[in-house]
């Protein structure tokens, strides 16, 4: 990021900038329509706005609490010069994002994340446009073709592989479930396998989402807000962004392309196990425009592989923290599972289907602490009015899930609480129709995500394995006594830092999702004819993958 010391003409940049914005300010003023007023909000300092003091941590809170004080569930504020609107309600979302979607599915531009970084292959933040079209519907449809085929294969076999991992090394929960979701991705997009540690492809994903992580929000560099600068040279003074663009860029790069020349290979000799790749390359070949849509197919999987991975790890380990600490819980969904599947196997796809109290723990996580409490920003496209306020075109529109998802008046009272019950009816035998699935966990509109319902069934899978496998207890201090977690979480997708010493930047995506803060905890397995079936059910899995 360019530091401010390196801008030793950047005092006369901004002033030029400050003014610009300050006389369009001026004359939107006034042409806007009808004079109606924009969303209430803070309005922070002139022209610059809430630069200075938009909220770092946990924002999403922030902007609820602004809700309740200007007594609107859509509000606003700016940031140099860029008019922000936060929606806090399942109404407002579902009125702009739902049903007025061909006006709110376009994304802010992301200079820094799309034409430096070259993340412009990933329709997740493409503009609404006919190759985002293409892209989503391509994603839709293979998404449904593995939902039919292979996802319970693919989900069992890397479930059978935690269970075998957790038993060996429990203290080591964390990387297995991230080993859990990089090897069920990449089986079902490439019909790749990965190794239990230090995997290539895992790598590459860490370091081409670290790169989207910091930019991939609301405007997170400097040349985000002016754009022209992403014309300067590298060697140029406060150009650092540009060499660090450079290097994420690789590994942009490098995502979109590794796994599907190896699939590729595979398939050109015939050796590929069903996946996205192998069902792509079967139907496109021989097309007289097979060249183009191996690349949209090479797009595709790449979002496929980068956006599955850390938003089900923050889920499942959302679902241990809320293990540890509700005992109670974790007894009853044992219970639960134990009727339905018995003492003498796994869980299958089938056995669980038929739990409720299963259902209602998943949603709950999904509910309690969501994935990305602020959902990918949205753009306007042109001008809108709603409930009596003007929202101009080209405005970022960001949903905050986290407060719609403590909404008392959907899911019921004390929303801070975990209560797998608030989604079951009275006697606890069927999921409550009255009470929503926590859907806008995963984005909102068009925009929502085509992968969610994987998602699910994996999350399904994993937490039915590890309740039937083992208890989930908090870890011992030195003396002995319980150590029992905080409820404390990353801030996720949303980060402001204003300019310091050594940062001249705009809102920074700290990290793509929001995290559990490191716990320890431990996992007790539940019988010694469990420990024998995980250990010869995850050997056998091993057997087939090597």
């Amino acid at each position: 990021m360019p530091a401010i010391s390196d801008f030793s003409w950047w005092p006369i940049e901004l002033c030029i900038t400050v003014g610009l914005l300050g006389v369009t300010a001026f004359l939107y003023r006034r042409i806007k329509p009808g004079h109606l007023p924009y969303p209430p909000g803070p309005k922070g300092l002139p022209v610059v706005g809430m630069m200075l003091s938009f909220p770092q941590d946990q924002p999403w809170i922030k902007f609820k609490e602004w809700s309740k004080e200007y007594g609107s569930d859509i509000i606003s504020l700016k940031v140099l010069g860029k008019r922000i609107v936060v929606l806090n309600s399942h109404a407002t979302t579902q009125e702009l994002m739902t049903k007025r979607s061909a006006i709110y599915s376009d994304r802010p531009d992301l200079p820094m994340l799309n034409d430096l970084q070259g993340w412009n292959w990933n329709f997740g933040f493409m503009r609404y446009n006919v190759t985002w079209k293409e892209h989503r519907k391509l994603l839709t449809r293979e998404v449904q073709n593995t939902l039919a085929n292979s996802a319970q294969h693919y989900a069992i076999s890397a479930t059978r592989r935690l269970l075998g991992s957790i038993l060996i090394s429990p203290e080591n929960y964390a990387a297995h479930l991230k080993h859990l979701t990089g090897y069920f991705t990449l089986s079902i997009a490439y019909g790749l396998d990965i190794k239990p540690s230090g995997d290539p492809y895992v790598a590459i994903a860490d370091k081409a989402n670290e790169g989207l992580a910091k930019a991939g929000s609301l405007p997170s560099y400097l040349v985000d807000a002016i754009p022209s600068l992403k014309y300067l040279p590298e060697w140029f003074p406060g150009a650092k962004f540009k060499r660090d663009a450079r290097v994420w860029a690789k590994f942009a790069r490098a995502l979109r392309e590794d796994g599907f020349r190896i699939a590729k290979e595979r398939y050109v000799k015939g050796i590929i196990k069903p996946c996205v790749a192998s069902r792509g390359l079967e139907r496109i070949r021989g097309d007289s425009d097979q060249e183009d849509q191996e690349e949209n197919l090479k797009s595709v999987l790449g979002v496929f592989y980068s956006a599955g991975v850390d938003t089900s790890v923050s889920a499942l380990a959302t679902f241990v923290l809320a293990m540890v600490l509700h005992p109670e819980v974790q007894q009853t969904a044992h219970m639960a599972i134990l009727q339905a599947v018995g003492h003498d196997r796994l869980p299958e796809f089938d056995d669980i289907q038929s739990v409720p109290y299963l259902h209602a723990v998943v949603r709950e996580v999904l509910r309690w602490n969501p994935v990305i409490p602020m959902a990918i920003p949205h753009a306007t496209t042109t001008d809108d009015v709603y409930d009596g306020y003007f929202i101009p075109k080209g405005s970022t529109v960001v949903g905050n899930a986290w407060a719609i998802l403590r909404d008392e008046t959907i899911f019921g009272g004390d929303t801070h609480l975990f209560k797998p019950e608030r989604f079951l009816t009275e006697d606890g035998s069927i999921l409550n129709p009255a009470v929503p699935n926590p859907e806008m966990a995963f984005g909102f509109g068009r925009r929502a995500c085509p992968g969610r319902f994987l998602a699910y069934r994996l999350l399904l899978i994993t937490t039915a394995s590890l309740l039937h496998s083992f208890e989930i207890v908090k870890a011992k201090a030195k003396d002995g006594t319980d150590i029992s977690p905080a409820v404390a979480y990353t801030t996720g997708m949303i980060r402001f830092v204003g300019p310091s010493a050594d940062n001249m930047s705009g809102p920074l995506t700290e990290s793509r999702c929001s995290f559990p803060k490191p716990f320890a905890c431990d996992f007790k397995v539940r019988s010694a004819k469990l420990r024998e079936l995980i250990l010869e059910t995850s050997k056998a899995v091993e057997n087939r993958t090597s």
